[in-house]
C-alpha cells in the first residue's frame, strides 16, 4: 500500500514536472517566432511605395497603361529603341505594388527605354529623378540609367540630356542612400517650363531569355540647389567697351578728335605795267584755333575682391518611404534579436529541466 502510495506520489510529481517543462519549451518557441517576425521590416524589399510627396510625377507607380505588346507602356510614357529589338509589356514583378514594366528579348541585345515630358516646372530650379525598381534576371547583362533633358527635348542622344550614373550588376532597388547600395539618381536644372525624363536600359549581351522589370519612378525638386556666383565685369585695356560694357560709337570718337584747319597762304600778283600799282592788301583770314577737347581720363579697372562664399549646408539625401521605414525598424530588429536569443536560452533551459525530471 505504501509502495503504491509512493509510486502514486512519484507519478503525480512526474506529471506535475512534465507540463512545466512543456510550457517553458512552448514559451521559448513563441519568442523565437516573434523575434523572426520582427526582423522582416528590416528587408528594404518590403518597404513602402516611394511615389509619395514630394514626388510630382504622374503615374509614378505605372498604374495606368496604353498600347499592347510589343509596345505596351505606362500611360504618359513613350518607348524608344536605339539599338536592337525588344518587347515592352505589362507585368507584375515589383515590390512596390503591381503592375511593372517588363522589357525583354529572347537571345537578342538592345539599347532602349521610355521617356515622359513633365510640364509646369520652374526654370532655374534643379529637379532630381529617382528609380525605385530596376530588377533584371541577368544583372551583369543590364545597365540601368536615368537622364533629364532640361530643355524638354525628346531625343535621348541629344547633347542637352544630363545622364546619371549607369549601374550594372546586383541590385534590384536602385535608389539606396549613398554608401548603402546602388543609386542611379540624376539631377538637372530646368531651362524651360517643360523637362523630359528618360529611363535607359543597356542590354549589351544575352544569356538567352533576358528581361528587366521597372517600376516606381519619382521626380521631385532637388533639396540641393546650385548657387549662382555673379561675375563682375572687368574693363579690358584697349577695349572699345567701358566698365559697364557699353560700346563707344565710332562716329562719336571721330567727333571728339579735333580736325586740323589748313591756313591759306597769300601769293602776291605781278602787274603787266612797269609802274607799280597799288594793290589792296587782303585782310588776313583769322585762323581758327583748335579748342582743347577734354579727353576723358581712363577709368581705372575695377579688380573684384575675391568673394568668400558661405559654406554650403549639408542637406540630407532624400530617402524613399520604404527605406525610411526600414531604417526605423532597425532598432526594433536589434530588440527582436535580443528577444530571440532570450527565447532560445529559455528553450534550451526548459528542455534540460524537462529531460532531468523525466529521467527521475
Amino acid at each position: 500500500m505504501s509502495l503504491v502510495a509512493d509510486g502514486h506520489v512519484r507519478h503525480l510529481a512526474a506529471g506535475r514536472g512534465r507540463p512545466a517543462g512543456a510550457h517553458i519549451i512552448r514559451a521559448g518557441f513563441l519568442l523565437c517566432i516573434a523575434g523572426a517576425l520582427l526582423f522582416l521590416p528590416v528587408n528594404p524589399l518590403l518597404a513602402g511605395d516611394p511615389c509619395v510627396p514630394p514626388n510630382i510625377l504622374w503615374n509614378c507607380n505605372f498604374d495606368e497603361w496604353v498600347g499592347s505588346p510589343p509596345r505596351q507602356v505606362p500611360a504618359g510614357w513613350t518607348p524608344f529603341v536605339l539599338e536592337g529589338d525588344l518587347v515592352f509589356m505589362k507585368d507584375v514583378d515589383t515590390v512596390f505594388g503591381a503592375p511593372s514594366l517588363r522589357m525583354w528579348s529572347d537571345g537578342g541585345t538592345f539599347r532602349a527605354g521610355i521617356y515622359t515630358r513633365v510640364g509646369d516646372v520652374q526654370p532655374g530650379v534643379a529637379y532630381k529623378a529617382s528609380l525605385g525598381w530596376g530588377a533584371p534576371n541577368a544583372p551583369d547583362a543590364f545597365g540601368r540609367q536615368l537622364g533629364i533633358d532640361p530643355t524638354g527635348g525628346t531625343d535621348p542622344t541629344a547633347p542637352t540630356v544630363v545622364w546619371g550614373p549607369m549601374h550594372r550588376g546586383e541590385g534590384r532597388i536602385v535608389n539606396y542612400p549613398p554608401g548603402e547600395g546602388p543609386n542611379i539618381d540624376v539631377s538637372a536644372v530646368a531651362q524651360a517650363e517643360t523637362i523630359t525624363l528618360f529611363i535607359l536600359v543597356d542590354h549589351n549581351f544575352s544569356t538567352g531569355n533576358n528581361y528587366i522589370f521597372l517600376d516606381a519612378i519619382a521626380l521631385f525638386v532637388d533639396p540641393v540647389q546650385p548657387t549662382a556666383t555673379p561675375v563682375p565685369p572687368t574693363a579690358t585695356p584697349g577695349s572699345r567697351f567701358g566698365v559697364q560694357g557699353s560700346e563707344l560709337p565710332s562716329e562719336d570718337a571721330e567727333r571728339r578728335t579735333p580736325i586740323p584747319t589748313t591756313t591759306p597762304t597769300l601769293t602776291p600778283t605781278e602787274t603787266a605795267t612797269a609802274t607799280a600799282t597799288a594793290t589792296d592788301t587782303p585782310t588776313p583770314t583769322a585762323t581758327p584755333t583748335a579748342t582743347a577737347t577734354a579727353t576723358p581720363s581712363p577709368t581705372p579697372t575695377v579688380t573684384p575682391a575675391p568673394l568668400r562664399l558661405p559654406e554650403p549646408e549639408a542637406v540630407p539625401t532624400p530617402v524613399s518611404g520604404g527605406e525610411r521605414a526600414a531604417a526605423k525598424a532597425r532598432p526594433g530588429a536589434l530588440l527582436a534579436l535580443g528577444a530571440a536569443a532570450l527565447g532560445m536560452a529559455g528553450l534550451l533551459g526548459g528542455s534540460i529541466v524537462w529531460l532531468q525530471r523525466r529521467n527521475r
